[in-house]
């Protein structure tokens, strides 16, 4: 066999392990993780394609880009087009591309390992990406941040590591990745601003190329945003102005700035953890600025601290820091898993178990109960009197069921004493009921946590609702979500 046959055979045999690895994750992840996955995807992508659904607040004035779900709505207009818009494949199919990107960048990072570390071979460092349990968790799930991550992936492939590599086919990856994900720029500028001074790019013929590519990207992005928004809009600009400036995000929690050295990475990295701090005391004192894995602790280091000045923090946020990590961690994890193999299938063999049980079990009712849901009559009418935004919605029903949902809007208008709907809800339940539905139909059917039925027993029971229906929902409740959920009905 030729050299270019057994490399095309070996990246062939690459490609189709990781597809089956990632089609098994598809199959196993089945929970609810964060609102985003849908209320920021699936549901927008509904409304436009299908007339109807719920557009949050974040779409409504323009701090999201279409362009981030344009892939969505190609292939729900596909899918309408064809007849074939049937529940499970609007729930399904976007999921599966969203793999497809995952196992092509999978497969960057792989390459990007065997091209560019030091290690004795890829093969350990790889299985450890690939079992990551919360990258595992998130990678077939539509949510902007496992797109950031593949785009990462595929970007620090492509990135110009050596002096003799001048290409700039990374400048277009992270340029769609900050059109969709504005604050990529804080991940991206260390390296972007390396490569601009070692690789002289503010010579005219590299100033124009960047300066093109931008403008290109911006008034696509421009154009596209403004025609489904109805009106120009700026979304990159609305996104830093409302998030960073105004920091409304804030609204929906805030942690320490510690936050995401003590309880963001421990978890998500597991053992790797352990790995990555005894490199950063290392690379401390051992500093040297042309080294590739020096270049990705400046990056690392900076992200982390820019993301610890912002009030809210999620684990999410982290994912495009994972590839970035395993890299500097590769020589390490090989040299444990080639000397300790036991303690390397344990820790694999946890990292199954701890997907198996986040994806089949850990917060699974509420993407169960809407199974239930789609098989009520168009008639219904449906309250959901939850924590905002804890199911998905038309998404999962595609009917044009009359719905209503708790809000949680932040405060945009920065009126004094504000409160959203859920917290006004969640103050007193039975009086935000009585007057919402004095004189007035109550809906046919109410979803709520069993942790709330208690609370707004008294109304249940005048209006002479009865469960019909209950699913598990989580092993670990809490005040506000419950381990199970229930659905009421007026018979």
């Amino acid at each position: 066999m030729k050299h270019s046959e057994a490399k095309n055979f070996n990246s062939f045999f690459i490609i189709l392990t990781l597809f089956l690895i990632r089609l098994f994750h598809l199959f196993i992840v089945r929970s609810w993780y964060v609102p985003d996955e849908y209320w920021q995807s699936l549901e927008i992508a509904h409304f436009i394609c299908f007339g109807y659904g719920y557009r949050t607040w974040e779409w409504i004035i323009g701090i999201r880009s279409y362009i981030s779900i344009s892939w969505i709505v190609l292939l729900y207009k596909l899918l309408h087009l064809l007849s074939i818009d049937t529940i499970d494949l609007l729930i399904w199919s976007p999921r599966f591309l969203q793999s497809l990107l995952s196992v092509y960048s999978d497969y960057c990072f792989t390459s990007w390992l065997q091209k560019y570390s030091n290690t004795k071979s890829v093969v350990w460092p790889t299985i450890f990406y690939i079992t990551c349990p919360f990258l595992a968790y998130c990678s077939t799930r539509t949510i902007v941040n496992t797109t950031e991550l593949s785009l990462t992936s595929i970007a620090l492939y492509y990135y110009p590591w050596t002096s003799k590599n001048r290409d700039t086919a990374f400048i277009w990856v992270i340029g769609v990745l900050c059109i969709i994900r504005p604050t990529a720029i804080i991940i991206w500028l260390p390296l972007f601003t390396y490569d601009f001074i070692t690789h002289r790019r503010y010579t005219l013929k590299y100033l124009r190329k960047y300066i093109s590519t931008g403008l290109v990207l911006i008034i696509l992005s421009l154009l596209i945003d403004s025609y489904f928004h109805g009106s120009i809009v700026f979304t990159q600009w609305n996104f830093l102005l409302f998030n960073v400036i105004k920091k409304v995000n804030e609204h929906y929690s805030t942690e320490h700035w510690s936050w995401y050295f003590t309880c963001g990475l421990p978890p998500i990295l597991g053992p790797i953890f352990i790995l990555f701090v005894f490199v950063i005391f290392k690379k401390i004192i051992y500093y040297n600025f042309t080294s590739i894995h020096n270049k990705l602790f400046i990056t690392i280091m900076w992200s982390l601290f820019i993301f610890s000045l912002i009030g809210h923090k999620e684990h999410r946020f982290l994912l495009p820091l994972i590839p970035m990590i395993l890299f500097m961690t590769s020589d390490y994890i090989h040299y444990i898993c080639t000397n300790f193999k036991k303690v390397t299938f344990f820790v694999i063999i946890m990292n199954n178990v701890i997907l198996i049980y986040l994806g089949r079990y850990h917060q699974i009712g509420s993407i169960n109960v809407m199974s239930y849901l789609t098989t009520l009559p168009l008639t219904s009418e449906i309250l959901f009197l939850m924590p905002c935004h804890s199911t998905p919605l038309y998404s999962h029903l595609h009917r044009n069921i009359s719905t209503k949902i708790l809000t949680c809007e932040p405060n945009i208008n920065e009126e004094s004493y504000y409160k959203d709907e859920a917290d006004l809800f969640f103050d007193n339940p039975l009086k935000w009921l009585d007057e919402t539905y004095y004189k007035k139909k109550v809906p046919s059917h109410i979803v709520i946590f069993n942790v709330l039925a208690n609370e707004v027993q008294l109304f249940l029971k005048e209006k002479n609702y009865t469960v019909t229906k209950e699913f598990f929902h989580t092993h670990f409740p809490s005040e506000r979500v419950g381990s199970k959920i229930l659905v009421y009905s007026i018979f």
